[in-house]
């Protein structure tokens, strides 16, 4: 079966502020003039369901808020086998995340070749719309490394015309997931 594009999916919850800071890159990469073989999706809060998303694609970058004790704005690169999930204990289906759907495309044969995690140190993350100062000014830099593991040359990333959302054409929507 062949790969799907390359995808970049921003996770995380707006309402909670610096926790959304990875759907705030989703919507500024997705603001730009990508290559086809990129694409971008808010992945929000869906967890498990994130599997149909990254499943068949040669490189997924994840974009999310991290606690590691260190500095708002705090940038880190990570592999999955990095992560870990904080408890197994008590699972509801709120407490399905990226780990889980990466186990499920393992577990169904459709596992991502390459999948690497861009983490943002919180400082915020209590209810209310909006970044922290320090981490607004970590998607920048967030962005920029986004574009650097997908071998796209930020001149090539260049903004694309406004739409009504803010995302550009190619930028695909948590709700698409459809059977490949």
């Amino acid at each position: 079966m062949a790969r799907a594009p390359d995808i970049v999916v921003g996770i995380g919850n707006v309402l909670r502020r610096d926790d959304g800071i990875g759907v705030e890159v989703a919507r500024q990469l997705g603001a730009r003039a990508l290559p086809d073989h990129v694409e971008v999706c808010d992945g929000g809060t869906l967890g498990l369901d994130l599997a149909c998303i990254i499943e068949n694609r040669r490189r997924v970058v994840i974009v999310d808020a991290i606690d590691a004790g260190e500095s708002p704005g705090t940038v880190f690169r990570l592999s999955p086998e990095q992560l870990s999930p904080a408890s197994n204990v008590g699972l509801s289906v709120h407490d399905f995340h990226l780990l889980h759907a990466l186990d499920e495309t393992r577990l169904t044969g459709t596992e991502p070749q390459k999948t690497i995690v861009i983490a943002v140190q919180v400082g915020d993350t209590s209810a209310g719309i909006g970044l922290s100062d320090p981490v607004r000014d970590a998607a920048d830099r967030v962005v920029a490394l986004v574009a650097k593991e997908l071998g796209i040359p930020m001149n090539d990333a260049r903004r694309a015309p406004a739409f009504a959302d803010g995302y550009a054409p190619q930028a695909e929507r948590a709700d698409a997931c459809t059977e490949r």
